[in-house]
């Protein structure tokens, strides 16, 4: 077993699967087979009274070379989070391992010269996204043992999310159903996991661009009876549609990652003046204020705004 660990590691980032996995890591070098119950302490947060962690780190192990103490779920660590800490790390137990999973961390939490002295071992869990998201999913499912399309790569993120631990359960979940298959397709996907509430108001506002307001007005109506697309949501999608639009627009972004659809749509919105685009913006601003102050008839609102975007 590989012992070989610093007194202290820092998780840094709300990625619920790549802390799961950096706990693992680190466990298997400090706890032996066996001896889970005694020398593997795990707090789901940090207790208020910070004593109880204090001891429980400065107690040795049973019968593991390191003894690991975790702690779940700290919103920001500061000086002033654990104010034993750095007190400690200048003389931590020489067979014991504090490890704290953290959304951030001040630079101020751990004097730089501990971090010098190799006290310190950080590991970084932050959500990822765009092409390192989509690399992670298709290393993934490579190595659950079903390779996947690159085209199915994207749908699965745009239907799943960015979670990894929800991707991860999809890819073992599709894994087995397409057992028959020497990959994970589009297809597979489309018949297994439903279109997400992101995926359904994008299909909405792409058709109202495309120049289809009434088709675009009867899948929103659809959407919004069956609970699955709520105004206030619909209403944040057609803002970051509108801000895609803009920046498009203005060429501050391509049209290279997006859908045939969506280009078609955005091509025919690229002719707007940049006057139309500000004066569209304002009236979602306006519809957006008239709602939260409980117009008492949202769905015209809805209707407006996609006769607006349908030009």
């Amino acid at each position: 077993m590989e012992t070989k660990v610093p007194p202290f590691v820092l998780c840094i980032g709300s990625d619920r699967w790549l802390r799961e996995r950096a706990v693992a890591q680190i466990k298997s070098r400090c706890v032996a087979e066996g001896f889970e119950e005694t020398d593997f302490v795990r707090f789901s947060e940090l207790p208020d009274e910070t004593s109880s962690l204090k001891e429980a780190v400065q107690t040795g192990p049973f019968g593991s070379p390191i003894r690991l103490v975790v702690v779940d779920r700290i919103e920001a660590l500061t000086a002033d989070t654990i104010p034993w800490l750095a007190a400690y790390l200048s003389n931590p137990h020489p067979k014991s391992c504090l490890m704290l999973c953290v959304d951030k961390a001040e630079a101020s939490a751990i004097p730089a010269e501990l971090a010098r002295a190799g006290r310190t071992q950080v590991i970084l869990c932050t959500p990822l996204k765009g092409r390192e998201l989509e690399q992670w999913v298709a290393q993934r499912a490579q190595e659950t043992g079903k390779p996947i399309e690159p085209r199915a790569v994207t749908l699965m993120i745009t239907r799943v999310g960015s979670s990894l631990q929800a991707l991860a359960l999809a890819i073992e979940n599709l894994n087995l159903l397409a057992s028959d298959r020497p990959m994970i397709t589009v297809q597979d996907i489309e018949s297994q996991i439903g279109p997400s509430l992101q995926e359904t108001a994008f299909d909405i506002l792409d058709s109202a661009a495309a120049g289809e307001p009434a088709r675009a007005a009867e899948a929103l109506r659809q959407a919004m009876e069956i609970g699955k697309l709520p105004m206030d949501q619909f209403m944040g999608a057609l803002g970051w549609y509108y801000r895609m639009l803009w920046n498009v627009r203005t060429g501050k972004e391509t049209m290279g990652w997006a859908s045939p659809r969506r280009k078609a749509a955005l091509a025919r919105t690229r002719q707007w003046s940049k006057e139309k685009l500000q004066r569209n913006m304002a009236h979602l601003l306006q519809a957006d204020l008239r709602f939260k102050q409980g117009h008492p008839h949202p769905e015209l609102l809805a209707d407006q705004l996609l006769l607006q975007l349908s030009g």
